[in-house]
């Protein structure tokens, strides 16, 4: 079993690679066939990385049961993989049409927006104008239901189990 201060360095590193990749990988036009079936190869090579990393936590989850630091850093680790991810889909949709949403520039911008859409603060500087970006949106949103309703549930039960060891004292 890890120790906390273990833990807390593996999600740091993990948020430091992934915010790594997302600022250096490379967004441009592909113009040759060969570059797009690039772009589909390391695409499905991602998805299926994720596949596996969500795949290990599942199954860490279930070797826990109830081991709530490990939940958390399933979730943590969750919103590390899937927020650039999101903002990534949404930068490289207005890069490549350039009209599906409205002040999203840069890949902090896309970020930005990722984040106030999980934070459901909606601010509306940035917002999707076309129907592509506003079906990305919607499912992610769905995901922040799920995730925001998972999270409440960690801690819920968090709280629960320890005012019964208060209540047991």
């Amino acid at each position: 079993m890890h120790q906390p201060r273990h833990e807390t360095l593996r999600s740091v590193v993990a948020f430091a690679a992934v915010m790594l990749f997302y600022y250096t990988v490379p967004v441009r036009s592909l113009e040759s066939s060969g570059e797009w079936a690039l772009s589909v190869v390391a695409l499905l090579i991602a998805v299926a990385l994720l596949g596996w990393v969500i795949t290990h936590q599942v199954r860490r989850q279930l070797r826990a049961g109830h081991e709530t630091a490990v939940r958390i850093q399933s979730l943590l680790l969750l919103i590390y993989l899937v927020v650039p991810l999101f903002a990534l889909g949404y930068f490289v949709i207005e890069q490549h049409t350039g009209n599906q949403f409205a002040d999203l520039v840069t890949k902090t911008d896309a970020l930005y927006f990722t984040m106030t859409t999980l934070a459901t603060v909606g601010f509306g500087d940035v917002h999707a104008t076309g129907q592509v970006a506003r079906i990305l949106v919607t499912i992610q949103m769905a995901f922040n239901l799920v995730f925001i309703g998972t999270l409440a549930s960690v801690l819920s039960d968090q709280v629960r189990r320890r005012a019964e060891q208060v209540a047991k004292r």
